[in-house]
């Protein structure tokens, strides 16, 4: 019960910070696709995406590493040399991510018109792994606060700002991509205060060898399965880009983006379960484990039920405020929606194989996953353009969650469905009808206004319904955590 009343009460006190980080993500691609010329938000697109999945790549798995070490060391209370383990994590995913940072840099030239924005962008990848890594070890003590506060709103904050800044002073696509790498040096600085000051008392005992190859062991298979992984999520966008135009690859960024941001509930869960499934299953309690996940995957299901419907409904208005034309994007973005729903509903299963040890199996799902979306996508893509893409990305993240939620039963003895998940169908139902009525009334005014009508009524009716999808004892502890949020609001 102490670990289900700590998941739950971090994941409701994240809700309101998820939101800012939704708006934030939101505003940096509005600020873009309004402010850069045609064909420069796919580019700096493009080109930030490739860094990031270098640098999820390069860091060599340190960053699950850490969460796993931390949470088990925590757990058998071994904490003397963590410290020091994580500071020797950070330097392998410093030392990895820069040889990576100047391979890429030195490739650039090969992307043609992307070559000068992916170079830039290199420079990111060593800051944005280190920053990880740190914010992983956080994670590990199943603080999820460092993690919310600087990767999630910080750094699209910082950027926002940054570019904002720089766009105003003159600058263009170039200098949108150099205050993505500032935004990251930022949250380095920033993830690495928040380790050292969660982490004080520990000790500062030098981590032994033994405990490094341990994390070596862990890391190595995390290296290539990290990069795949990312390759998941914007492969299907790269294929795009070698058989569509610059027009298309706009539209598909910001489809892509969009969708995407129903994934922050389940990411949110991912990283804060992480911590609780390595420590569990060390300790050999698996039917807490077991209880754990399902409530996870229902809560994670629950928070994103709302944020698929209303897009699904409003997908016109809500691509329309990125400007003329992307509303061509609508199907698109039903279509990834769908697959995306899929995902959320398959729970944290890749996160329960890596932090039981099961990387390598982590490795070979998810090449078999970019194999698969590559396969796909090729042929849907160049003969139905975006539409054949989101096909092809929403099939694989269906097929690939498939596949782990039976290795999941099989290896863990754990799967996420309950008879609760009934309990979501009359605020589902009620959330769909109330947000198609609002669109319907509001579809002709501007697209704003549209969007927002839909999102209040959908949301907000489904809020209204929420207290009959959950059991007594969740209503009891959400109850107790409003309480204490409007008390040290009127304070």
């Amino acid at each position: 019960m102490s670990e289900d009343r700590t998941l739950f009460r971090g994941t409701a006190a994240n809700v309101v910070g998820l939101g800012a980080g939704v708006l934030a993500v939101y505003g940096v691609q509005v600020l873009f696709t309004r402010t850069l010329p045609t064909g420069g938000f796919g580019i700096l697109t493009v080109a930030v995406q490739i860094a990031f999945v270098a640098a999820a790549g390069s860091r060599f798995g340190m960053d699950l590493s850490t969460v796993r070490d931390v949470a088990i060391g925590t757990g058998a209370g071994g904490t003397a040399t963590l410290r020091s383990l994580v500071d020797r994590c950070a330097g392998i995913a410093g030392l990895v991510s820069i040889g990576a940072a100047v391979v890429l840099a030195a490739l650039s030239p090969l992307f043609g018109e992307y070559a000068t924005a992916i170079a830039i962008g290199a420079a990111s990848i060593p800051l944005a792994a280190v920053a990880n890594t740190y914010l992983g070890a956080t994670r590990g003590l199943k603080r999820m606060g460092p993690t919310l506060w600087v990767y999630w709103i910080g750094q699209p904050l910082a950027w926002m700002g940054l570019a904002g800044l720089a766009i105003a002073l003159g600058g263009s696509t170039s200098a949108a991509v150099w205050t993505y790498d500032a935004s990251w040096l930022l949250s380095l600085i920033l993830a690495r205060e928040a380790w050292r000051r969660a982490s004080a008392g520990m000790g500062d005992e030098p981590a032994g060898r033994e405990q490094l190859r341990a994390a070596l062991r862990f890391g190595a298979p995390r290296a290539p399965s990290a990069l795949l992984a990312q390759a998941l999520f914007w492969a299907d966008l790269w294929v795009l880009a070698h058989y569509r135009g610059a027009d298309s690859v706009d539209i598909y960024s910001a489809v892509g983006r969009i969708a995407q941001v129903v994934l922050l509930f389940l990411t949110s869960f991912n990283l804060l379960f992480s911590p609780f499934a390595a420590d569990l299953h060390a300790r050999g309690e698996r039917a807490m484990l077991d209880a754990l996940f399902k409530r996870a995957t229902r809560w994670a299901l629950m928070g994103t039920i709302p944020a698929v419907i209303v897009l699904a409904v409003a997908a016109v208005p809500a691509l329309q405020v990125y400007g003329h034309g992307y509303a061509d994007g609508s199907t698109a973005l039903r279509i990834l929606l769908a697959g995306q729903l899929a995902n959320v509903a398959t729970g944290s299963v890749g996160f329960v194989l890596i932090m039981v040890g099961r990387t390598r199996l982590d490795l070979v799902d998810n090449a078999l996953g970019v194999a698969l979306l590559v396969a796909l996508a090729a042929p849907l893509s160049s003969e139905y353009g975006i539409n054949g893409t989101a096909v092809a990305a929403a099939v694989t993240l269906a097929s690939v969650n498939a596949l782990r939620l039976a290795q999941v039963h099989r290896y863990v003895g754990i799967q996420p469905y309950e008879g609760a998940y009934a309990r979501l169908l009359p605020a589902t139902a009620a959330c769909a009808a109330a947000a198609v009525t609002a669109h319907l009334l509001t579809m002709h005014l501007r697209p704003f206004t549209d969007l927002v009508a839909t999102c209040v009524a959908g949301i907000g009716v489904y809020l209204l319904l929420l207290p009959s999808a959950v059991s007594v004892d969740e209503r009891a502890a959400l109850g107790r955590l409003t309480r204490r949020i409007t008390q040290r609001g009127s304070r």
